[in-house]
């Protein structure tokens, strides 16, 4: 028989009485083994479905926490104990299934259906830190209660940890303080999910956050607000000591007492690190606003603090970091105390934080100068440079806690740059100085410092600024030695720089010369011509500066509304405050013009009239330290001057010409007391025409030219003859006047003769007390 599968050609016959194959056993057999091939391809689709269920069932909580949003409300600790501290945290959480990546949302959709989960945490896990490829474990947390969580609406959450900080912890808070670190913190949450009560199985939630942490920074920020209050510091001996309180604002968010703490500060020396401070804080609670009880002490510095390492000593650089509001570099270490609990011992051992404190940003210690006093002021000329003699009285803002005795500062040198590009003032030798940190003031006695122009342009600039009444900003870099002698320190600080910006106030036009008392001598005359008058000005001049100048061979014009009427040169000043000095200057009046020699009589009028007419004194180029004064417009109005102190007869009128007057009615006579300040030549007045009035009533007048001849002095005039009211408002107010006085206004044109010299004037004076007699 052939078998089916047998092909038939060339296929031997076989015999026929040959056995039978055995058909039945080979066609099963074969059929088997198709069977295997299918079960293993759906093995194999069911392995992949399973895989990917688990993978989708794993990634379940990564969905969640991808999809998370949790605002934080507040963080209480609720106790502290030797291991760690039990935090209860509380926020608000809702789940935005949009920010799960599209391959997880569709199920993380699916599984939100359920409405909620319960988390039951499988035993504490790690906060682990990851920090430059180094990872290391920062804190253990336990969960105290599993928390169930609304999965379709928003729900406020409280959960219960226990926090188990390690000593670890230091080895991310250390490299963080000395500059910005690409930090991970990560964790690994192990809990069992149940759904409406039935458990779900264990699921892992993994999260990382990516941080980079700049230690200065945070510094900086938590200390931009900070206010010291009730700031003491004491010299006692050889140590500084002090307290304080510092006030932060608080972000309100954590609620702890923070245990009393101790801090060992370090500043680096030449060949070593040294301990320069001990600061102690009590306890204080992370509340708003925060407010930390502090004390110090600063002990003897090291010696190799104050050695001079090539750019000077250590000191002399914090106390130019401090005074420039730069960068102060300090290594602050921790000092575990036995009140602690132990964990906080265990982080403290190792923490050695590298800290950067700029003085400006702590309120009450941002330092500037408040007010620059000169006492006294002395200058004479050396050269192309001024030497300068000076008390000098210059007032710090600080904190009005600060007391410091016990520490003089006896001397300083060195130089001071004004400008930039405009002066520099050079103490090449110790000047005296006096340090009264109890009224933040340093006094320095300049003996001769000089004063260096380096641009006169930018000086006059300054001088114009300020004499027209604008305030001028003006930068100031000193570079100085300081003698320090006390029991805490006694050292000569090199080097000690920093930079200021001073306002130099404006001072207004009237207040130049206000406070000068001015008493006129006497006035000697020189020569005179038609248009050319020169004399010799003595005076007595009283105010509040204390100044001294042996200058000579100064030069400097009058102006008078746009025109040249006079120069003026003045000799050396010395001032003293509350006495009379006496000063000279030559006054030299040229007419150059019809139009200059008109200003200079409505000048001349205006004055003489009692009023103060406002001037220019404008440097010459021909004038001694031309570069400093040439070209400088300084406005000022013309002092009030009064007579000697020795003249009887006082000044009852605000004028110095005319000292007093008599009506004599019966006679139409006026009888006139003046006064001549010109000690070598009498002065003639030809009285063109008068006019006398009384609440803008007219008296009397003269309309007949009287010539007067007044010499040296006091004088009283010839009775002059004057046509009075005879009736109307002016008789009546004559009679009632009658062997009394009145207030009289009087206008009068005149010519006034001072040798050649002669200048018509429009006197009008007013409130002249007149007697009136018959």
């Amino acid at each position: 028989m052939i078998d089916e599968e047998t092909p038939l050609i060339q296929q031997a016959p076989e015999p026929y009485d040959a056995p039978l194959p055995d058909i039945s056993n080979a066609r099963p057999e074969r059929r088997r083994l198709r069977h295997p091939r299918t079960i293993g391809l759906l093995c194999f689709l069911l392995l992949i479905m399973a895989t990917g269920g688990y993978k989708l069932i794993k990634s379940t909580g990564q969905a969640f926490l991808h999809a998370a949003k949790f605002d934080l409300d507040s963080v209480r600790v609720a106790n502290v104990t030797d291991d760690g501290l039990e935090v209860i945290i509380r926020g608000d959480l809702e789940f935005d299934f949009d920010q799960v990546s599209p391959y997880c949302r569709t199920w993380a959709r699916l599984l939100s259906r359920l409405n909620t989960v319960q988390l039951s945490p499988d035993g504490p896990f790690d906060m682990n830190v990851c920090l430059k490829k180094e990872r290391f474990c920062i804190s253990s947390v336990e969960l105290v209660a599993p928390l169930t969580l609304q999965l379709r609406q928003p729900q406020t959450i409280e959960a219960v940890a226990h926090l188990r900080p390690t000593k670890e912890m230091a080895r991310l808070i250390n490299p963080i303080s000395r500059g910005p670190q690409e930090v991970v913190f990560g964790c690994s949450l192990v809990c069992e999910i149940k759904v409406k009560g039935c458990s779900v199985g264990r699921h892992t939630v993994t999260g990382a956050l990516p941080l980079e942490l700049d230690g200065g920074r945070i510094i900086r920020h938590v200390m931009k607000d900070a206010v010291l209050e009730n700031l003491e510091i004491n010299a006692d001996g050889t140590r500084l000591t002090g307290s304080m309180a510092v006030r932060l604002s608080s972000g309100g968010l954590v609620d702890y007492t923070v245990d009393a703490m101790s801090w060992e500060v370090f500043m680096a020396g030449c060949s070593k690190v040294s301990s320069v401070a001990t600061i102690n804080t009590g306890e204080f609670g992370l509340r708003d606003p925060i407010l930390i009880p502090t004390n110090f002490i600063v002990p003897p510095l090291d010696e190799d603090l104050l050695l001079d390492c090539g750019d000077g000593s250590a000191i002399s650089t914090l106390l130019t970091n401090l005074a420039s509001n730069r960068d102060v570099p300090v290594i602050v270490r921790a000092k575990p105390l036995s009140t602690q609990p132990r964990w906080m011992r265990d982080i403290f051992s190792d923490l050695e934080i590298h800290a950067a404190l700029v003085m400006g940003q702590i309120e009450g210690l941002s330092g500037g100068i408040e007010a620059v006093d000169i006492g006294y002021l002395g200058v004479r000329t050396q050269g192309d440079s001024l030497l300068v003699s000076s008390d000098v009285s210059i007032k710090y803002n600080v904190s009005e806690g600060m007391v410091v005795s016990k520490i003089d500062i006896p001397f300083v040198r060195g130089e001071v740059n004004c400008g930039p590009n405009v002066a520099t003032l050079e103490m090449r030798n110790w000047q005296a100085a006096n340090l009264r940190c109890k009224k933040q003031t340093i006094s320095i006695s300049l003996e001769e410092a000089a004063v260096k122009p380096e641009n006169f342009s930018l000086i006059r600039d300054l001088v114009q600024n300020v004499a027209t009444g604008t305030s001028v900003k003006l930068a100031i870099s000193p570079l100085l030695d300081i003698q320090v002698a006390s029991e805490f320190m006694t050292t000569t600080i090199t080097g000690l720089s920093t930079e200021i910006d001073f306002a130099v106030p404006a001072v207004p036009n009237d207040q130049l010369f206000k406070s000068l008392d001015v008493r006129l001598n006497e006035l000697v005359l020189l020569e005179s011509s038609a248009n050319h008058c020169a004399m010799v000005i003595n005076a007595a001049v009283s105010g509040s500066l204390n100044f001294d100048s042996a200058i000579e061979g100064l030069k400097f014009d009058l102006q008078y509304n746009g025109s040249t009427v006079g120069r003026i040169e003045p000799g050396p000043v010395h001032l003293s405050p509350e006495k009379y000095s006496n000063i000279s200057a030559n006054l030299i009046m040229h007419l150059g013009t019809d139009i200059d020699k008109s200003r200079l009589e409505r000048m001349l009028g205006t004055y003489l009239s009692g009023l103060y007419p406002v001037i220019e004194v404008v440097g010459r180029q021909d004038s001694h330290l031309a570069d400093f004064v040439s070209g400088v417009h300084v406005p000022m109005r013309l002092p009030q001057i009064s007579r000697q102190e020795n003249i009887l007869h006082p000044v009852s009128h605000e004028s110095i010409f005319l000292v007093d007057s008599t009506m004599h009615i019966m006679s139409s006579e006026i009888e006139l007391t003046v006064y001549n300040p010109v000690a070598n030549s009498e002065v003639v007045v030809d009285l063109i025409e008068a006019q006398a009035s009384h609440d803008k009533t007219i008296l009397g007048y003269i309309s007949k030219e009287q010539r007067i001849v007044v010499p040296p002095g006091l004088y009283k005039t010839p009775r002059i003859p004057v046509t009075y009211a005879t009736s109307g408002i002016g008789a009546d107010i004559l009679r009632k006047a009658l062997n009394g006085q009145l207030e009289i206004d009087t206008s009068a044109v005149m010519r006034v003769h001072l040798g050649a010299f002669a200048v018509e004037l429009l006197y009008s004076g007013s409130g002249t007390s007149t007697k009136i007699r018959l």
